[in-house]
């Protein structure tokens, strides 16, 4: 290499770090252009995100009514990151089988926003392998919001005492209500039993489809 062609080399490279990794430093922020519920959003550029390791009640949708908190938690959202620019962070599973982009979100200045929608009781822990680097922190602030009774918390009693346990899965972190076909089928191994949803979901279990009986508000 002639040393004329050496130095154009290293002034490339230095132009590089100095533009061409500002902007890709820049790109790592986003505007949000739509909020579809209490943890999924739209982006400026048309990507769907989807929140990582929590679950929020639904909204109406089609010809099925809101689920209790589910507007609360979408407005929620809405007021968290709709026209902010947010960045977002990734987990090994980066996308789910709806093609949407799976993500831990924070605000610029530093809000983690999956976690401020457990912080207020409007979601709930939900455990997905292979994407659980943050379910320590998610759960600690969920028995947080769960000992002060916020949101969907006022729904679900500590002291609730059913017919029947609820059977949890230790693989899936997942629980259902006693007669659950699903829950059923799980091998004894991997089976656990709680008193209470309560005790499941302190536990980090989620409820399994159709098998969370939250009160209406």
């Amino acid at each position: 290499m002639t040393e004329f062609r050496k130095k154009c080399w290293l002034a490339g490279i230095f132009l590089f770090f100095v533009f061409g990794w500002g902007q890709l430093c820049a790109q790592d922020w986003v505007a949000v252009r739509w909020v579809a519920d209490g943890d999924t959003i739209v982006l400026a550029d048309g990507r769907h995100v989807r929140y990582i390791g929590i679950d929020t009640p639904e909204v109406a949708h089609e010809n099925r009514r809101a689920e209790p908190f589910g507007e609360a938690a979408k407005a929620f959202n809405r007021e968290l990151v709709m026209g902010k620019r947010i960045r977002l962070e990734t987990d090994r599973e980066k996308m789910d089988r709806y093609g949407r982009l799976l993500a831990y979100v924070y605000r610029e200045d530093g809000l983690f926003v999956n976690t401020e929608l457990l912080r207020r009781g409007l979601a709930y822990v939900l455990y997905h392998f292979p994407n659980h680097a943050k379910v320590g922190e998610l759960l600690a602030v969920q028995r947080e919001a769960m000992g002060q009774g916020r949101g969907i918390w006022q729904r679900v009693s500590k002291d609730e005492r059913p017919d029947h346990a609820y059977l949890g899965n230790r693989r899936s972190k997942r629980f259902h209500v006693y007669d659950c076909p699903q829950g059923n089928r799980m091998s004894a191994n991997n089976r656990i039993r709680f008193e209470n949803q309560w005790a499941a979901f302190w536990e980090g279990y989620a409820p399994a489809k159709g098998c969370i009986v939250f009160p209406p508000e």
